[in-house]
């Protein structure tokens, strides 16, 4: 597996202005976490007509929006990266902090004739789904709003979405039809407006759904009448069955409970034929992990977590990282934001409904 190269990490200077692009800052400093604060502008204004850019062959027309902020040596080396892994260019600029993605997303944006919108004074009434309907429909990068009489639709784009969008061979909506928004204000904004929805599908969402895959309590009453019947079952078997069919059962058991206990000592003796060298692996054939780490008042393992996760021997633009907390853990808060970490690690903090679990937490980043 492959990290980083280092004309992606070392871009000089601690901060470069966007420039045109309405000022953002390419690098994300030290000082910066969490949903960051953009000029103001409404979600659903009408954005104003760009003459369309000339069309040029390019290996990622993703990134042909930003090819005149950063260096080219950067460019050049995102795009071969993003070649040899198979993500998109300007994932592995943001992975690499070389640009921020709100900084990237505007200036997509300004290319496409658009804007972007950081959904800070979008109402829930703005959006026509219910809560169940938009959780899913953010979960798939896409939020419906209201504009006048019709709709507009907010894009978070992921995979290879970008791309496609700033293709010009590619077909692509109006620039009146769609905005540019990013995963963190989409995510914000569904937390804002469907917490409990979000609480109610993470504590009863298996239990309702696939009640053979959760561990969830059962009513009592039905435990108890199971119970009751399976006993029942026993009691008039071992009364009627012949003493040849029992004495052959007592065999069957035995007989299985040696294997086991054999298969334990063969495996205690027989030496591990690891292979000594390692796998290597396609980068652009692994799939994308989700790791969640539900963490409770555990402020002094956090740098040791973090530590271990960016030594993983995988390529970083396809790990997606959350940290899952509780509402009232500031210490462990306050200790991961001590980190500065970026891109692929997210901060995320569970709803408080249902028990507090660590299933709980799981489940509730499951859903968004």
């Amino acid at each position: 597996m492959s990290r980083w190269p280092p004309a992606i990490r070392c871009v000089g200077g601690p901060t470069v202005a966007l420039g045109s692009v309405m000022g953002a800052a390419v690098h994300r400093t030290k000082a910066s976490h969490g949903l960051r604060s953009g000029p103001p502008a409404a979600c659903v204004s009408r954005p104003r007509r760009q003459a369309p850019a000339a069309a040029r062959p390019s290996a990622c027309p993703e990134i042909d929006c930003i090819r005149h902020l950063l260096p080219h040596r950067v460019i050049a080396a995102a795009q071969r990266r993003a070649q040899s892994i198979g993500v998109g260019a300007e994932r592995v600029l943001i992975c690499a902090d070389a640009i921020t993605e709100e900084s990237y997303l505007t200036a997509l944006a300004h290319s496409l004739g658009t804007v972007y919108a950081p959904l800070r004074d979008i109402a829930r009434a703005d959006c026509p789904l219910d809560d169940d309907r938009l959780i899913e429909a953010a979960a798939a990068g896409l939020l419906p709003l209201r504009a006048g009489r019709g709709l507009v639709w907010i894009v978070a784009p992921r995979g290879f979405m970008a791309r496609r969008l700033a293709d010009p061979n590619e077909p692509r909506p109006e620039p009146d039809a769609f905005r540019l928004t990013s995963s963190d204000r989409l995510r914000h904004f569904v937390e804002q407006h469907c917490q409990r929805a979000l609480g109610r599908r993470a504590a009863d969402g298996l239990r309702l759904g696939q009640p053979l895959f959760s561990n969830a309590p059962r009513a009592q009453g039905r435990r108890a009448m199971t119970a009751v019947f399976r006993a029942m079952l026993a009691f008039v078997f071992f009364a009627t069955a012949p003493l040849m069919i029992i004495e052959s059962l007592s065999g069957l058991l035995c007989a299985l409970f040696l294997a086991a206990a054999m298969l334990r000592l063969l495996g205690a003796i027989l030496p591990n034929r690891a292979s000594a060298a390692p796998v290597q692996s396609d980068d652009r054939k692994v799939p994308i992990y989700t790791i969640i780490c539900a963490l409770y008042r555990e402020q002094r393992v956090a740098a040791d977590l973090v530590a271990a996760i960016r030594a993983l021997d995988y390529p970083p633009e396809k790990l997606d990282v959350k940290f899952v907390l509780e509402a009232d853990d500031a210490e462990t808060r306050r200790a991961l934001a001590r980190l500065h970490l970026g891109p692929p690690f997210e901060i995320l903090i569970a709803p408080p409904v249902g028990p507090r679990t660590k299933s709980l937490f799981r489940n509730s980043r499951c859903t968004t």
